[in-house]
Order: structure tokens, then C-alpha cells, then sequence
């Protein structure tokens, strides 16, 4: 069997089935477009405490422009009803928001791969009936592997399958963290042992990379360009199944294959609107956990952390975040700092707003000397000012942080 990860658009929807034969297991997850129709219902409904009336109908014509069925129309009229009354009765019960907005976006994850299984006739499978999960962010893998195999081990393809939602043990369906679409694929894969993860974007990968290692692979999922969530990368890695990116528009496009075997050459991405957020001064040195502390105080406050570099003398920790969550990220050193009296007065939390990061990658790079002092003399010669670098001590990287004004041309200086 081959699992396919795709996206569910309108326009796409034929090109979609087109790929799902026999020895096909699909994964469809929703795009933004219609996650947005269903945002608007819960907020009107939950928020604002009015009838949805619009929301719903702008649903119902999204769904019944994909696929033109009697039988399909029945199942949109059906599930729209059930989710309406779904959410009226969450407006006087005492669940919270974000439980609410998981069901919801749950069925409509389901109606995505429903209008795929309406052409293709296939094996139509509830993803929150395989994925298992402890909480959001941690997913059951041996319940969840014990029911991906008793379920689909045997099944006749095409089997397709509602992505990036899960249920808890105690039963209640939650999203499978960010992009669990993605993860869901890769876990799937491995638990059939697949011959192949095949993850279908609107493109190609940038450049005339045909082939990259799964440690790259998790460098270039990390720009802003990304094809697909750097966690399915490690369920796929441990079973040793290759990943295949490939093109929804050009089937003939041999895509480019992330594996085990060697890589094409050394790549470049970028990831931008950044902030970064220096914390310098006496109050660090000598301080046992003040990493620590500093950062679990960003998971605390659910801020993602992007880069990470300190200085070996201890004076200064700098991180970036996302431009959006920034205020967040400012807050929760605040509140850190208030809570330590022991920490001197002289330290200085430094902001660098409107950044970017651009990671040169490849395990090329490995025990080759002089590749950092090629980077930065590029990036030096073009009067391109580095604010922050960083190297993994896998030698696969080398992290920059630029102005963003600076992130293109410094992009086309290193590929």
C-alpha cells in the first residue's frame, strides 16, 4: 500500500481521485478556505449568540460545488444539521471553546474525505476512530497502532480517511497538534508498513532538489515554504519509508524523495516574519536554569521558539519567535522577571523586530572545513549584516538571522 497525504480544494478534487487506486490509502485534510466557513459558524453561534444562517449555507455550497451527488448533498444536509444543533447547545453548556471548535472542525475533516471516497467508491474510514491521543499535543502510539492495523491491514483500497483529528481515551475527538494531517499519514504508513509516503503541494520543492536524507529534511520543513510538517518526518524515518513530494497538478513529475539514501546537494531556506528577543546582563551568569526557566516559560505561554543561540559566557540568551506571537513571548519574560528578586536590575531583554532566518542545509556540509567561513564571507561581502548565527552540532546547519529586508538577496547569494 501507498499512503497519500492531500488537500482538499474544489478545483482539485478530480485530480485527487485520479490517484487513489487500489493499492491506495488516502489522507484528506480541509484547506483554509473552508476551516474559515466553519470559524465564522462557531463564532457567530458561540460569540456572538446568533443563528449561523449564512455561515452554514456558504458551507453547504462549498461542498455541493466539489462533488455534484444526490447522495453526497444528503450527507452535507445531514452533518450541517447535526453540527447547528451541536453548536446550539454548546452555547448553555459548560464546554469550552476549544473542545467546541475541535468537534466541529472534526466533521469537517470528514466531509473532505467523504466528497473523495463520492468518486473514487472507496473505503471511507473516520481519522478520529485510528488516532488515539493522551492529550493534543501527545498522541497514544500503541492504541493507536493496534487499531491502524486491525482496521486497515487486509482492507481493499482505496481506503480514504479523515486527517488531523484524533480522540482522547475518554473519548472526547481533539485535533492531533499542528498539521496532524501529516503525522497522521506517517504513523499510518507505519503502522501497515507501507511501501511509501507520497505528500501531494501545489508546486514543486524550490530549486532542483530531486533528493534529501531525512535530517535534511527537517531543516528544509522548517522554512516558510514548507511541503509537508516536519513531525511526520520521524514516524516515517523509524520504519525507514521513504517520503515522495509531488506535484497534484503534474502526475508525470517523479517528485522529489526524502530517505535514508544520499542527497543532491546543499539547499538553502528561509523563514521569515520573526522577532528576535536577546536577554543579556549580569543576573545570567553563573545562573543554573535560567534556560531553562526562560523557556519553559515560553510553553507555558504556547509560544513557539524558531532559533535558539547563547553566548558561551553566559551574558546573553537569544531567541526568535513568531512576529504574531511576540507580545506573548514579552509577557511571559515579564512575568518570569517579576517572580525572580534574585535577578540584578541591569538586565536587558532586547527586541529585533521584523526578522528572518535562512538556513543553509545538507549533509554535504559534514566534515568539510571551511563551509561556515564560505557562508558568512558571501553573506559579508554583499554588506549584509548578520544579527545571530547558529550551528548544529550535526554539522547539517547553519542558521542566520538577517534583517527580512536582507533574507531574499541572501537566499540568491547562497544557493
Amino acid at each position: 500500500m501507498i499512503v497519500k497525504s492531500f488537500l482538499l480544494r474544489q478545483d482539485k478534487i478530480q485530480n485527487i481521485a485520479a490517484l487513489c487506486d487500489a493499492e491506495t490509502i488516502a489522507v484528506v485534510r480541509p484547506e483554509k478556505k473552508v476551516e474559515a466557513l466553519f470559524r465564522d459558524a462557531i463564532r457567530k453561534t458561540i460569540v456572538e449568540k446568533k443563528t449561523a444562517k449564512e455561515e452554514f449555507s456558504a458551507i453547504k455550497e462549498y461542498f455541493e460545488a466539489a462533488v455534484a451527488s444526490p447522495a453526497y448533498k444528503e450527507t452535507v444536509e445531514s452533518t450541517l444539521s447535526a453540527v447547528e444543533y451541536y453548536l446550539r447547545e454548546g452555547m448553555y453548556v459548560q464546554t469550552s471553546p476549544h473542545a467546541i471548535e475541535d468537534y466541529v472542525m472534526a466533521k469537517c475533516a470528514r466531509l473532505c474525505a467523504e466528497a473523495v471516497n463520492q468518486i473514487v467508491g472507496g473505503n471511507l474510514m473516520d481519522g478520529t476512530s485510528l488516532m488515539l491521543c493522551l492529550t493534543e499535543q501527545h498522541f497514544d502510539w500503541a492504541a493507536s497502532k493496534e487499531q491502524m492495523e486491525s482496521r486497515l491491514k487486509g482492507e481493499k483500497g482505496p481506503i480514504v480517511i479523515s486527517g488531523g483529528y484524533g480522540r482522547l481515551h475518554s473519548g472526547y475527538v481533539v485535533r492531533v497538534g499542528k498539521d496532524g494531517s501529516h503525522l497522521m499519514s506517517s504513523l499510518i504508513a507505519s503502522a501497515v508498513d507501507a511501501s511509501c509516503i507520497e505528500f501531494y503541494i501545489e508546486g514543486k520543492i524550490a530549486g532542483d532538489v530531486t533528493a534529501m536524507t531525512f535530517d535534511e529534511a527537517t531543516h528544509y520543513c522548517a522554512g516558510d515554504h514548507r511541503p509537508f510538517a516536519s513531525s511526520a518526518i520521524w514516524p516515517a524515518k523509524n520504519a525507514n519509508i521513504p517520503i515522495v513530494v509531488k506535484d497534484i497538478d503534474d502526475p508525470s513529475f517523479e517528485g522529489t524523495i526524502v530517505s535514508s539514501g544520499s542527497s543532491h546537494k546543499q539547499a538553502v531556506v528561509a523563514d521569515k516574519e520573526l522577532v528576535l528577543i536577546t536577554v543579556y546582563g549580569t543576573g545570567l551568569l553563573g545562573k543554573v536554569g535560567m534556560s531553562s526557566s526562560i523557556f519553559s516559560a515560553m510553553a507555558k505561554a504556547k509560544v513557539n521558539v524558531r532559533f535558539i543561540s547563547q553566548t558561551s559566557s553566559e551574558y546573553s540568551i537569544s531567541f526568535a519567535v513568531r512576529s504574531k506571537d511576540k507580545e506573548l513571548a514579552l509577557d511571559a519574560l515579564k512575568a518570569l522577571f517579576d517572580e525572580n528578586p534574585l535577578l540584578p536590575l541591569d538586565d536587558v531583554v532586547v527586541l529585533n523586530q521584523e526578522v528572518g532566518i535562512v538556513t543553509v542545509f545538507g549533509s554535504r556540509m559534514r566534515k568539510v572545513p571551511g563551509i561556515s567561513g564560505q557562508v558568512f564571507s558571501k553573506i559579508g561581502a554583499a554588506g549584509i549584516s548578520i544579527i545571530a548565527s547558529a550551528q548544529g552540532g550535526e554539522e547539517l546547519s547553519i542558521s542566520l538571522v538577517l534583517a527580512e529586508q536582507d533574507v531574499d538577496r541572501a537566499m540568491a547569494l547562497l544557493k
